[in-house]
């Protein structure tokens, strides 16, 4: 082999491999941005997903039964250094988020986290609280903002991980002890229940179970 075919042969090699670089490249970054294409190309589409979100995610005839009060459980003490009205934050996942407490779930996930109705709350646990929130959320939302207040990274999260819920300025401390993809909800003896969707306009979704710990 000659002296020029061999130059010729590292060239085509140098190509190849700089051909795959970008094509990578390219790939990795389409994935983070491809919710602001998709939503773009189709507007409805957040309505879609707001749709899947607030779907009832109880599975159809469950009964789920009021727990009984346990007498070990403490009110946490009032802290006005606390914001007022009501938040989530998971810290392992950067998530500050408003809970919006309110029929009007379009209002309540455009700014945050819905709290799902005629369920528990912190201050009334005797059904498990049920916290829902947008995985890509709306083309207005820049990166940091859909960071701090979806649960675009709640597959991050795993078993033993710590979630605080800001309520009335009193602090409420669970940790997650179970996790799962589904189409309902499988565990009802949570004290609380997260869950976002897995993809656009897919049933599937992202759980996470937790008990109060303070």
């Amino acid at each position: 082999m000659g002296k020029k075919e061999k130059i010729k042969k590292l060239l085509n090699i140098y190509q190849t491999l700089g051909f795959l670089f970008i094509l990578i490249t390219l790939i990795l970054i389409a994935i983070p941005t491809s919710p602001y294409i998709w939503y773009r190309i189709s507007p409805k589409a957040v309505e879609k997903d707001e749709e899947k979100i607030v779907t009832r995610v109880v599975e159809p005839q469950e009964v789920i039964e009021e727990k009984e009060p346990d007498p070990k459980d403490t009110v946490p003490p009032l802290n006005p250094d606390l914001p007022k009205g009501y938040f989530i934050l998971i810290p392992k996942i950067g998530v500050n988020s408003p809970i919006g407490d309110t029929k009007d779930y379009k209002k309540a996930l455009l700014k945050g986290t819905w709290i799902v109705n005629d369920y528990g709350t912190p201050e009334k646990d005797s059904l498990p609280i049920i916290l829902a929130a947008h995985r890509f959320g709306y083309t207005s939302w820049s990166t940091q903002l859909r960071t701090k207040i979806s649960f675009y990274n709640l597959p991050k999260t795993d078993i033993g991980d710590k979630i605080s819920i800001y309520w009335n300025q009193r602090e409420y401390i669970y940790e997650i002890y179970a996790k799962e993809e589904n189409t309902y909800i499988s565990d009802y003896s949570a004290d609380l229940i997260l869950y976002t969707c897995k993809y656009f306009n897919s049933p599937t979704r992202i759980f996470r179970y937790a008990n109060r710990v303070n």
